[in-house]
């Protein structure tokens, strides 16, 4: 009995010797063919005469720049990665986009063309478009601050806020009142007084006192506000005052000219 199980163990251990032979000469073949991979890919991909390497510059794109003449003069393609060819890839015109507003607050946003075949890339720039001067500045709807170039834009209506004033507000409520087109053209000065209390100065000299901002509709007071100006130009002779601010209890507080 004993005799047996030696002979057992021996031919348990010869198998042992026999799977580990295996298993090793599987993972040196492995490693043989993921080196062979490797190198084969380095190949491809490293140095300027390799395949990688000529795909690239085969395909770097053709970059064309679409603007309106007020954005003339931005240096917009320095923002452009070195290798151009990485804005093939989904998600780096929303970088890009990113990059150059940031960098040029003028430009309000950067569309995209890709046409892979002609190898050609456009980049549109929209710009932002001033509802007011401040300061020598435009502010837009959105409350964005930024460098006007002199005899770019028609006249502006000048504006004055309050340190404190809220940009965006600001710049929702311009927008409100630009989409009255019977009022809009009229106003020429825009400020914000003391009590935080806007302001309008008309072309016919009238003063409106809006209220402070976020009150009541934009819209719908502007309207209301053309119709009871419109009333007494034909009946009183013009208006020196438009007072909105109790407009939320149905009120609005007229003063004729030269009373």
């Amino acid at each position: 009995m004993p005799r047996k199980a030696r002979k057992q163990h021996v031919t348990l251990r010869f198998k042992r010797r026999e799977q580990l032979k295996h298993r090793l000469r599987a993972v040196g073949a492995r490693s043989v063919a993921l080196a062979l991979i490797a190198g084969f890919g380095a190949g491809l991909v490293a140095g300027e005469n390799s395949y990688a390497s000529r795909f690239i510059r085969r395909h770097t794109p053709q970059v064309s720049l679409n603007r309106p003449q007020i954005l003339t003069g931005l240096p917009v393609l320095a923002e452009l990665p070195q290798n151009r060819f990485w804005l093939w890839f989904p998600g780096s015109g929303i970088w890009l986009g990113r990059r150059i507003c940031r960098t040029y607050p003028s430009v309000r946003s950067v569309h995209l063309e890709r046409y892979f075949e002609a190898n050609q890339l456009n980049i549109h720039l929209e710009p932002r478009i001033p509802l007011v001067s401040w300061s020598g500045s435009g502010l837009d709807q959105d409350g964005v601050v930024f460098a006007i170039t002199p005899g770019t834009w028609k006249a502006l209506p000048e504006a004055s806020f309050l340190p404190t004033a809220g940009k965006r507000d600001v710049g929702r409520w311009l927008a409100g009142l630009s989409s009255i087109p019977e009022l809009w053209p009229q106003v020429i000065v825009v400020r914000e007084n003391p009590e935080e209390t806007m302001e309008l100065t008309l072309k016919t000299g009238t003063i409106v006192l809006w209220g402070p901002l976020g009150s009541d509709p934009v819209e719908r007071k502007a309207r209301t506000l053309t119709r009871v100006l419109d009333d007494a130009h034909k009946n009183m002779g013009g208006t020196a005052v438009a007072d909105l601010r109790f407009f939320e209890q149905g009120r609005i507080i007229v003063r004729p000219k030269g009373r």
